[in-house]
């Protein structure tokens, strides 16, 4: 068998990719899932069982939490958070993690790179997805029989992976030089930075829709006792939906916010709130948005 993986920016797109992968007949053993969990808010819900239901029944943050643990607890094999040097507290499932927390396994040189090294990926490449998952990538790793290889490799691709080669000769022009396990485990926020760093987010065009998202923020929010700052990430997210072309031809939010809400739940809300509270900010940009990019 041959091993495929592709790392991710965004978790619904890793969660995407395996649902495809699985609705296309790939066996659940063979698909694993690693990714960070800095603040220990997914960990908490796999911890509760798998299905984050006792985490969802706290608060609107712990249902999306809880929602997303258990969809991923459907698709994937031995959901399970854990921790190992120089990428911190992990969520994983299937035969990787299996293979970075056997018995000293954890601890060898290399880590990730060694589980990756093992499974035939070259060790330059497996430093680069080490280095993609301490930076916030969500990765993904298929075992498939070499009958199987294109279908596999055209699902993953079919959810917008990170090109690793490309991201790695960025952070080689910033200074990085190779993974390093005894660097500091990248904070959340940081995560956020640099997956917004390489975004297709066009700041000056966003920025003339600042004047209409503070006025819509001070007739909505405005007595809520938050500031701008606290929704401004919902503005810029459905800037985003507006301009990605999955969603350009739509005209009506009923049509968009399903997989809005979705994907909000999957990489926003654990850290920036629920969907409750935003949604209306999030409509908003989309609306104001929309036909101005199709122009």
């Amino acid at each position: 068998m041959k091993t495929i993986v592709g790392i991710y920016d965004y978790l619904s797109e890793a969660r995407d990719t395996i649902d495809d992968l699985v609705s296309a007949g790939i066996d659940r053993n063979n698909i694993s899932l690693l990714m960070t969990d800095p603040d220990q808010r997914y960990g908490s819900a796999v911890e509760e069982g798998g299905n984050g239901e006792q985490v969802a029944e706290a608060t609107a943050e712990g249902a999306a939490v809880g929602g997303v643990v258990g969809g991923l607890a459907g698709l994937v094999i031995g959901l399970g958070a854990f921790t190992i040097p120089g990428l911190g507290f992990l969520v994983g499932a299937g035969p990787i993690v299996a293979t970075l927390t056997g018995a000293g396994v954890g601890v060898v040189a290399g880590g990730l790179i060694g589980a990756l090294v093992g499974w035939g990926i070259p060790e330059e490449e497996a430093g680069y997805y080490a280095e993609g998952v301490r930076r916030g990538g969500k990765l993904v790793a298929v075992k498939a029989d070499e009958s199987r290889i294109d279908n596999v490799s055209s699902i993953m691709h079919r959810h917008n992976p990170i090109d690793i080669r490309e991201r790695a000769a960025s952070w080689q022009a910033s200074g990085w030089t190779a993974y390093d396990r005894e660097a500091t485990p990248y904070t959340r926020n940081q995560m956020r930075t640099e997956r917004e760093h390489y975004s297709d987010f066009d700041e000056n065009d966003y920025n003339t829709y600042l004047a209409t998202n503070r006025q819509h923020y001070q007739t909505r929010y405005g007595t809520s006792g938050y500031d701008y700052d606290r929704y401004d990430p919902a503005y810029r997210y459905g800037y985003y939906l507006a301009t990605d072309d999955r969603y350009r031809n739509y005209d009506r939010w009923e049509d968009v916010e399903p997989d809005a809400r979705r994907r909000w739940q999957h990489d926003y809300a654990t850290d920036r709130g629920s969907w409750e509270e935003f949604k209306d900010a999030v409509r908003h940009a989309w609306e104001e948005t929309k036909d101005a990019v199709r122009t």
